[in-house]
């Protein structure tokens, strides 16, 4: 009896010992650097060694050829069981190979209906399927959990039967739950079909028979009845279950009580997945110890699905999901972190060696082949569904599936960079003090960041978003905004919501230095952004006011709700407002030239889609500067996309299509359109910067002018005969 944390069965170039790790961080530090990448393991002819139980019952049609009941017999089984509980070390000269557990018993014990082979059969040694493995494991060992996206035909759902009959047949007491969006998925229709698969062969070829009561769809516990010689039912067994849940009712069945492992299949179909997890990571943590293991799989579906596992993917420790450094982000090869990711070119046939190894070169030629072939054969839209079933990175696999009209490239590039936290900025609420001057303090409170947003969410209020603060030195005209408004406030059939934007002008700026000088523009930005409504419509024209009047900005409305142009003008503050006649982008449209209103334009027609929305994609793709090494070669380009921080409004166009409500979108086309019309027709403003004190000196002359500027003060000025006298008030009072 030792006090060791774990003893794993080590195959050594054919000698069988144990290696032995007092503590668990000795084993996850074993672990964690044989942790490689499909392609890099170099299996060789060791890998035989990984499945021999599963070739020798190949080729005789059992495992043990001992008598059953006898020492050998026995001494087999618990050997068998011992690898299946602990896993396996394969060494041979410098290579290490850990097989855990449930992998071990996968390949050797379970077989799978082999699509390929046309029969029932073990599955083969594929690399990237060991990769998962490790991964999981490495996610167990440091408290964490494991998110997988996945190409399909991966095997994904009988590994994790696998793993889930791993524990029930060899633990005690392991509470196991199976959950999807919808029961199909995991019912006898779905994966509870592998687990009957696995049962009935270990049932009937092993020695490690399990009844189950109950043994029905949905529900297992191992344990069988019995009565003793008292005639009293017991029950015995090591009193495991496996539990299968759906949320197509609440996003909350079955997630209470304590769980060793939950598996969510299908995770790329399953849009309300984040809302379970809220629910289901308390019952896994015992207090700040993780006491379960969550673990996430699919492939993507339809995208308004699969954001919850697109969040795990791309955000995982921020989720608690264990993070993998990958070059996999997209085509550019991107470093940076995410869940786990099995693209199409690991462990695809026929690429893979005869040990297993991934021929990821070969397979990736092929792909780019094919890929030519299906973007020429097939529709733009066609095309984008079929990679995302067969992804090379991540961003094919959350790919817009449409022909989109934004240049979706560069919004996934800019999303990344403010997800990374390239962008400072505040969250504000704003205020007048008691001499009606506006104040600003930072709030705690999150803007909306859901999209679209669901009508169940009540507090629809969200905070501004200031990225740089209003230059109280600004001119009139160095801050344009856009509103697209609400005509009412508490509803609940509307989802559309009050969007407004702060954009700041380029500027010219001319810098002198004594007798030398230079010219630059500074870039135009968007600086600020709110969207959201109040239930009282007041506070959201308030809330308006405040942001315009903080930044004094020069503000175009969509005038077909006129409620806050109104209540504009009964403030006389209509000189923020930007009149009809001033909006020259619908003048060239000869557009709305129909609408009475004073102000704003109207969204008519196809206005906004086949006009405004150009003007921002233009803008978004303009090229701003390039860095470029010393012989002149390109590095990098910087495009106008970089000028727009808000992830939100980055969402609205992955999203776009002619069906959806993009509110912020609205605002921030108009805003663009204005603006350019603006620059093009006035020219960029302009600022003279000193950086020396000459200039400061032609004040001392002022002295010497002959006329003083101050000649009229005191006096009374005649404007001719024209002008009357004016008359006392008081002439009539005796």
């Amino acid at each position: 009896m030792t006090n060791n944390y774990i003893e794993i069965p080590t195959w050594d170039c054919g000698t069988w010992t144990v290696t032995e790790f007092a503590t668990l961080d000795d084993y996850r530090d074993f672990v964690r650097p044989l942790f490689k990448e499909p392609g890099q393991y170099n299996f060789d002819e060791t890998a035989s060694e990984f499945n021999a139980q599963a070739r020798k019952f190949q080729r005789n049609g059992f495992f043990c050829p001992y008598p059953e009941g006898s020492r050998d017999f026995r001494e087999y089984w618990d050997d068998q069981k011992l690898k299946c509980r602990n896993g396996v070390i394969f060494k041979n000269g410098k290579d290490t190979w850990y097989l855990p557990r449930e992998y071990y018993m996968w390949i050797n014990f379970l077989p799978i209906n082999d699509k390929v082979k046309k029969k029932f059969d073990f599955p083969d040694v594929w690399d990237s399927q060991y990769h998962m493995a490790l991964y999981e494991l490495l996610a167990e060992l440091h408290w964490m959990h494991a998110s997988v996206l996945k190409k399909r035909q991966f095997g994904s759902s009988y590994y994790h039967c696998a793993k889930m009959i791993n524990l029930i047949w060899f633990e005690e007491t392991p509470i196991i739950k199976m959950g999807a969006s919808l029961k199909d998925y995991i019912n006898e229709k779905g994966s509870w079909k592998f687990l009957n698969e696995y049962k009935s062969f270990l049932d009937d070829k092993t020695a490690w028979y399990r009844p189950m009561s109950p043994n029905k769809v949905l529900m297992w516990q191992q344990q069988i009845e019995d009565t003793d010689y008292n005639g009293r039912t017991t029950y015995k067994g090591l009193k495991g279950t496996i539990q299968g849940v759906s949320f197509e009712q609440s996003d909350t069945t079955g997630v209470g009580g304590a769980t060793r492992l939950f598996f969510y299949e299908e995770a790329g179909i399953a849009p309300s997945m984040d809302k379970t997890l809220e629910y289901l990571f308390p019952a896994m943590q015992s207090g700040d110890i993780t006491t379960g293991l969550f673990i996430a799989a699919g492939t993507v579906g339809e995208l308004d699905k699969c954001e919850p596992l697109k969040d795990l993917t791309l955000n995982p420790v921020s989720n608690s999901i264990y993070p993998v450094e990958t070059t996999l982000l997209d085509d550019k090869g991107t470093i940076g972190q995410s869940g786990l990711f099995i693209p199409e070119q690991w462990s695809m046939p026929p690429y893979i060696d005869q040990y297993g190894n991934s021929l990821v070169e070969q397979a990736l030629e092929a792909l780019n082949e094919k890929f030519v072939k299906w973007k020429k054969d097939l529709t733009p839209e066609r095309y984008q569904l079929r990679i995302s079933q067969h992804p090379r990175n991540i961003a094919e696999a959350f790919a817009y599936r449409k022909v989109s009209v934004f240049p979706q490239h560069l919004v996934g590039a800019q999303k990344r960079r403010i997800e990374e936290k390239e962008y400072a900025y505040d969250f504000v609420e704003l205020s007048r003090d008691h001499e009606g001057k506006i104040t600003h303090k930072t709030t705690n409170k999150l803007p909306i960041l859901e999209f679209p947003i669901s009508k169940k969410t009540e507090d629809k209020t969200g905070s501004i978003v200031v990225w740089e603060k209003p230059d109280e030195k600004a001119e009139w005209g160095t801050y344009y905004a856009s509103v697209d408004p609400v005509s009412e406030g508490k509803t609940t059939t509307s989802e559309s919501l009050c969007s407004i934007y702060i954009y700041k002008n380029p500027v010219e700026v001319s810098r002198i230095d004594n007798d030398a000088s230079e010219i630059f523009i500074e870039r135009d930005k968007v600086v600020a952004a709110w969207c959201g409504r109040f239930d009282d419509i007041n506070k959201t024209h308030e809330r308006l006011e405040l942001l315009i009047e903080w930044y004094n900005a020069w503000t175009v409305v969509e005038n077909n709700v006129s409620l806050f142009i109104q209540y504009m003008i009964s403030k006389r503050k209509q000189k923020y407002l930007v009149p009809k006649d001033q909006l020259l982008f619908l003048k060239d449209l000869g557009a709305n030239k129909n609408v009475f209103q004073d102000y704003g334009w109207k969204n008519v027609g196809t206005i906004f889609k086949t006009h405004m929305l150009s003007y921002l994609i233009e803008w978004l793709k303009e090229e701003l500067d390039t860095e470029t090494k010393e012989d002149g070669t390109i590095v990098k380009t910087h495009y106008g996309i970089e000028r727009l921080p808000d992830i939100m409004a980055i969402k609205e166009m992955e999203a776009y299509n002619d069906d959806i409500n993009v509110d912020r979108l609205v605002s921030l086309g108009a805003l663009i359109a204005f603006a350019k019309v603006q620059q093009a027709n006035r020219g960029y403003r302009k600022r003279v910067e000193y950086l020396d004190k000459k200039h400061l000196e032609k004040s001392k002359d002022l002295f010497k002018l002959n006329t003083s500027p101050f000649r009229h003060m005191g006096k009374q000025r005649s404007y001719g005969a024209m002008v009357k006298a004016s008359r006392s008030p008081f002439k009539n009072i005796r």
